[in-house]
């Protein structure tokens, strides 16, 4: 049986401060984890034998796997200290006695992983990498193909200066156990794209690049979360949104699924797609709009308008509030007439006095408190583990 390896290791410095509480794959998207759409689809297509590698917040991933996921086979690898992409599936030998697929937790893609197997055995390969075009190349790793589909050329997050293509790394791999005569943990942490790619390609000794034909979303930074949950919102990739579909009325039209025990009172105007999560209050008066995520046990309070927002669980935004493109974290408190701008991040537990405005692409760190009528336009540091 194929294995698949989702590494799930990684601090998620980028998107900080939503992951100073959290692992990264564990940050919601459109209430559902982010290494849920992973396993679903592994679990779709067959691939139930699954090893994760761990270190940040380890016990987080485990423990939300194995209540959520009893009946897949998953063992964990455990790293004490970060041993890089490529180092991590050293402490995971054990598992690794056939062509297995590597996938990273914190990247949303929609892979035909069959097609891609297929096409590795064809190529006789020693490692496929999964591609995808993408419009800045400076974040990624980028790659070359000869007219075999052959990696010739391979850099990781190329200056300006040096970007020779426009087709990245997309974090998904076919990759043989032979992979690991490559990997030599002794002198510290081994990176695929740093260390174990360039050599392949210097050695001629079959790395194989795959052009993805779907969707792709590297969740790493603020504005990638949010289109990964409008994304979702939009059924540009699957498991669609959870919850029970609410029917068109006066007032809600386009896609809105609700959770369980949610109340949404008179006069709340809803514009799909909207994703209302179990246990939330939504009080008269109120405007939900496009691309909106409410989470679970989130009170939204009367006359509040939230446009294109994400609001994760257990937190208040009291009345006649007003949030365009933001990320409010876990049990913040929005007081009274705040006005929060676009591209606001909120960590968790931060509290915005009354009547407050924060400026467009501010970040906020965990339990900050802002004080009444404030006006906010600069970050309040994030802290760099």
């Amino acid at each position: 049986m194929i294995k698949a390896i989702i590494m799930a290791g990684g601090k998620g410095t980028r998107i900080q401060p939503m992951t100073l509480i959290r692992p990264k794959p564990l940050i919601p998207i459109a209430n559902r984890p982010m290494i849920d759409y992973i396993i679903k689809k592994l679990e779709i297509q067959g691939y139930t034998d699954i090893v994760v590698t761990l270190n940040y917040f380890k016990n987080q991933i485990k423990n939300y796997l194995n209540q959520a996921h009893p009946d897949l086979n998953i063992k964990y690898s455990i790293e004490k200290k970060p041993l890089g992409t490529a180092g991590g599936l050293n402490k995971a030998d054990r598992h690794l006695d056939d062509t297995f697929f590597v996938l990273s937790g914190d990247v949303l893609v929609d892979v035909d992983l069959d097609k891609l197997l297929e096409f590795h055995q064809e190529k006789n390969a020693l490692a496929t990498i999964l591609l995808t075009p993408v419009k800045d190349p400076t974040h990624f790793g980028i790659a070359v193909l000869d007219n075999n589909n052959q990696i010739i050329k391979f850099l990781e997050k190329p200056s300006p200066d040096n970007v020779f293509s426009k087709i990245a790394n997309a974090g998904t791999y076919v990759l043989e156990p032979e992979i690991l005569d490559y990997v030599d943990t002794s002198k510290g942490p081994v990176d695929f794209s740093n260390d174990v790619f360039p050599q392949l390609i210097e050695e001629k000794a079959g790395i194989y690049g795959h052009i993805l034909d779907g969707y792709w979303n590297d969740v790493g930074r603020p504005d990638s979360f949010l289109k990964a949950n409008r994304d979702v919102l939009n059924k540009k990739i699957n498991p669609h949104p959870s919850g029970d579909y609410l029917k068109e009325s006066v007032g809600k039209f386009g896609d809105i699924w609700v959770g369980k025990d949610v109340i949404i009172e008179d006069k709340v105007r809803i514009i799909g797609p909207v994703v209302i999560g179990d246990n939330a209050v939504i009080k008269k008066g109120c405007v939900l709009g496009k691309n909106t995520v409410i989470g679970e046990k989130v009170q939204v309070e009367e006359n509040t308008h939230i446009l294109g927002s994400v609001i994760l669980p257990d937190s208040i935004i009291k009345a006649h509030s007003y949030l365009k493109d933001c990320i409010i974290d876990s049990k913040c408190i929005l007081e009274q007439g705040c006005v929060l701008e676009k591209g606001v991040i909120l960590g968790s537990s931060v509290q915005v006095g009354p009547y407050s405005l924060v400026k467009s692409n501010r970040s906020i760190t965990n339990k900050i408190e802002i004080f009444g009528d404030s006006i906010v336009d600069s970050d309040y540091p994030t802290e760099i583990n």
